[in-house]
């Protein structure tokens, strides 16, 4: 079993789509980097996860069988140990993401609330974020000084609605959940990478395997190097005991040139 190459599934953050996952789509040949499908109304993460899962398993049967890793960043992290579970995969990689509901920052909360009682809102919110993102747009050489102009496209890309359906399921499974006693999705080798600035959900709330230096929100675009570093060794090991500790990213050369996070939507970070 060790002989056989896993397929890696890629699943990217909130606004985000395939094509945050182009450096290590290109460096693992073995691998698929999923989009999202719509949200139904009123769906839960994990009723979402197995219609997701569903989708991929689709997509797998037209290729040749192999055991299977689910990696994940932010809300795809999050996502992932349910889809890992139901595709009975031999591994998952969070990636720049947390481990469950009480890792949640709680300063999410009023977002969460507007989703929930003032959808219309919440809705020409993020509407308003999207047309903000179109007129960045408009001034590439600007917008390449302080945040990659490519993750600024797919968000202005995703579909408005799914966008605010997508959201409002993180957010209901974060604040729903926080609660309940915890009992991991996936009981499979699961191994974590995050960024010391990470901003967006901070690294202070969660227990990575791996801490990359300076490292902002989009580690798979701003240090692909260390995040595939990391996912070899992953598979490597095919998830038999964690990586160890320190031996990814201790090196000088791994900060940003820009270190900082743009908070325009909950998923910008570094710039690649």
């Amino acid at each position: 079993m060790t002989n056989v190459t896993p397929m890696l599934i890629f699943l990217p953050g909130l606004g985000a789509d395939h094509r945050l996952f182009k450096h290590q789509t290109a460096a693992f040949s073995d691998s698929l980097a999923a989009d999202w499908i719509d949200p139904l109304p009123d769906e839960r993460l994990e009723q979402y996860a197995v219609r997701l899962a569903e989708s991929i398993r689709a997509e797998l049967d037209t290729r040749p069988l192999a055991p299977v890793v689910v990696c994940g960043l932010s809300l795809g992290g999050m996502i992932a140990p349910y889809v890992a579970r139901h595709l009975d995969a031999a591994g998952c990689v969070l990636l720049c993401s947390i481990r469950g509901p009480k890792e949640f920052p709680r300063r999410y909360y009023f977002d969460w609330w507007l989703l929930r009682h003032c959808f219309p809102l919440r809705l020409a919110r993020l509407f308003m974020l999207q047309l903000g993102a179109r007129c960045l747009l408009l001034f590439p050489g600007l917008l390449q000084k302080i945040v990659s102009p490519k993750i600024v496209r797919q968000f202005a890309e995703t579909p408005t609605r799914r966008l605010a359906g997508l959201a409002s399921m993180m957010f209901d499974w974060a604040y729903r959940r926080r609660e309940e006693p915890e009992k991991p999705p996936f009981a499979g080798p699961t191994g974590q990478i995050h960024g010391t600035r990470d901003l967006l959900l901070p690294i202070r709330l969660t227990h990575p395997d791996i801490r990359i230096p300076s490292g902002g929100h989009l580690l798979a675009l701003s240090h692909p190097e260390e995040v595939n570093e990391f996912i070899e060794q992953f598979v490597a090991e095919f998830a038999q005991k964690k990586p160890e500790p320190g031996r990814i990213g201790a090196r000088a050369g791994g900060v940003s040139p820009i270190g900082i996070n743009l908070i325009f939507c909950p998923e910008w970070g570094n710039p690649s």
